[in-house]
């Protein structure tokens, strides 16, 4: 749930040691829609309210869009422009390049660098803001080991980070960031203390010694050992309260309120034990699987192909792929995790191979039913070598076995005809060819309705009128095989594929030329798909079915 929360906390500084124009900007994402979710990632925007109790202008901000995130990053700004200490917190997916790193907003997909550039929090505009504060600056980071390509140019993960001078650096999984963020929030807190423990990592400026945030002067005498006292019996109360009410939220209040309490591990350990659910044990079987992003876009194939639509085949297990999986062990009757175990994906891959092996079964039964008929038309019409029979052939079947055959012949007899017919009839023959338009065979027909190049004018008007009625059809067509931005190397073992099949596509080059054009409109036939002579998702699908049949042999 997308939360975006600015708090300046003026009003408080008469009661604190902390100037007013402290700045904290706090944004954490848990759900993605396009890439997996960051298990606990809005957490670290739970300590808003530590901060602006001592004085801090916070902006903080939950599963973050894009809009959202830029909001948030102009409103600290204007915050951090003057402020004496300046704390930054990042959790969610991040993607890098070479020169930046950028914090993914939860709508955030994959795309080219620009795009990317214009939607996600450039952490250098961030470190540029930090710099303001040498000593007395700290950016927090966390996210998880996930990884892989984010599109061209760009890598999932945190990339290398050039800290400005006198900025202290915490990484780690969000909780751990969390609570490390929560205890320095405590006047006195020493930096360094964070360094003992075993899942946040400290770089960049850190003095022994120094607070973020200093205690405040003490001018009355107090009694020495009272607050310590207070404290244990506040963190035994706390600890019961936890305890009766037994749930995850309140062993979750403890911790928050006593990170290094006497019962902090004992209540992790509950929690622990609490959500080990067995979708949280398949998401931890899945995940020790380390399948890759090649691995995962096979996944996605196969269960394309047994028809659960994973909304995209990227490499990327977001909301789609998940509710496919699900499906998909529905169907099975296998519990419904959205995560998938060595096994199922096994069973997943045998599944997807025999659907393939009927599919292809059943296109090779139309092939050549169709092929059959290809052929006695052939006999009845083209392979009496007469242009009338020729035009009859290409007329029924333009992308037939003997279509490149009857073409040529019908070329010969052109060029015959051209040599054998008299000027006037030429020129005005080779004037509608150059303007090659329905309107202008038309003329030519009108001029010379006993023209010898009469029946190719009829046919051009034909081809031509079919081409205008099919201009929308093959523009969404291009559309959608343009944003499957295939790789010369997909396109080559597409080609390939065709070949292979005796489906004719020309040269193995990776260019979809003509040739390949008409043996994508013969597959297409052959499987009842629309005949547009462009890729499209189901059609890589069922191409390389055979492809991708490996993912643990």
């Amino acid at each position: 749930m997308r939360q975006l929360f600015f708090a300046t906390a003026i009003t408080l500084a008469a009661t604190t040691s902390v100037s007013a124009g402290d700045a904290a900007l706090l944004i954490g994402i848990e759900d993605y829609s396009a890439l997996n979710d960051l298990r606990r990632g809005d957490e670290v925007t739970e300590q808003a309210g530590a901060y602006q109790r001592q004085g801090f202008d916070v902006i903080s901000s939950s599963d973050a869009e894009r809009n959202d995130m830029f909001d948030a990053l102009s409103a600290f700004e204007s915050a951090a422009s003057d402020a004496e200490r300046i704390l930054v917190v990042l959790a969610g997916r991040f993607a890098h390049n070479s020169t930046d790193t950028y914090l993914l907003p939860s709508d955030a997909r994959p795309g080219a660098l620009s795009n990317v550039a214009r939607t996600a929090l450039p952490l250098s505009q961030v470190l540029s803001i930090l710099s303001q504060t040498p000593g007395r600056s700290i950016l927090a980071i966390s996210s998880d080991d996930l990884s892989g390509e984010f599109g061209p140019l760009l890598k999932i993960g945190v990339g290398d980070i050039e800290l400005p001078q006198g900025t202290t650096l915490l990484t780690g999984p969000p909780r751990a960031i969390a609570q490390a963020v929560q205890r320095i929030a405590r006047p006195g807190e020493n930096l360094a203390n964070l360094q003992n423990s075993r899942s946040v990592e400290l770089g960049g400026f850190v003095m022994q010694g120094l607070a973020f945030i200093e205690e405040p002067t003490v001018t009355t005498p107090t009694a020495p050992t009272s607050q310590s006292t207070t404290d244990r019996r506040a963190d035994i109360l706390a600890w019961r309260r936890a305890d009766a009410a037994d749930t995850i939220e309140a062993y979750e209040s403890y911790i928050n309120a006593f990170p290094d309490g006497q019962f902090t591990a004992m209540a992790e350990g509950r929690i622990e034990a609490m959500t080990d659910t067995p979708e949280a044990r398949a998401e931890r079987a899945e995940k020790a699987l380390e399948l890759n992003r090649d691995q995962r876009r096979e996944i996605q194939r196969d269960l394309t192909l047994l028809e659960f639509n994973t909304r995209g085949i990227d490499g990327i297990f977001g909301r789609g792929t998940r509710a496919a999986i699900t499906a998909w062990q529905r169907t099975n009757n296998i519990a419904e995790t959205s995560y998938l175990d060595r096994d199922q994906i096994t069973r997943l891959d045998a599944q997807a191979e025999r659907r393939a092996a009927e599919l292809e079964a059943e296109a090779e039964r139309r092939r050549e039913e169709r092929l059959a008929q290809d052929l006695a038309f052939w006999e009845e019409t083209g392979a009496l070598d007469d242009e009338a029979g020729l035009r009859a052939y290409l007329n029924r079947f333009p992308d037939g076995e003997f279509a490149e055959v009857a073409q040529s012949r019908l070329e010969t007899i052109e060029r015959r005809k051209r040599a054998e017919t008299n000027a006037r009839d030429r020129q005005l023959w080779d004037e509608a060819r150059i303007q090659d338009t329905a309107q202008a065979y038309s003329d030519y027909l009108t001029i010379a309705p006993d023209g010898a190049f009469r029946e190719e004018a009829q046919d051009r008007i034909t081809e031509l009128t079919r081409e205008a009625q099919q201009t929308d059809r093959q523009r969404r067509a291009i559309q959608e095989e343009n944003a499957l931005n295939l790789n010369q190397n997909t396109r080559r073992a597409i080609e390939s594929r065709m070949e292979r099949l005796g489906l004719k596509p020309g040269r193995v080059d990776g260019v979809f030329d003509d040739d390949t054009r008409r043996a994508v409109r013969r597959y297409q036939a052959a499987r009842n798909l629309e005949q547009t002579g462009y890729i499209s998702e189901e059609f890589v699908v069922r191409i390389l079915a055979d492809s991708v049949r490996s993912i643990f042999r």
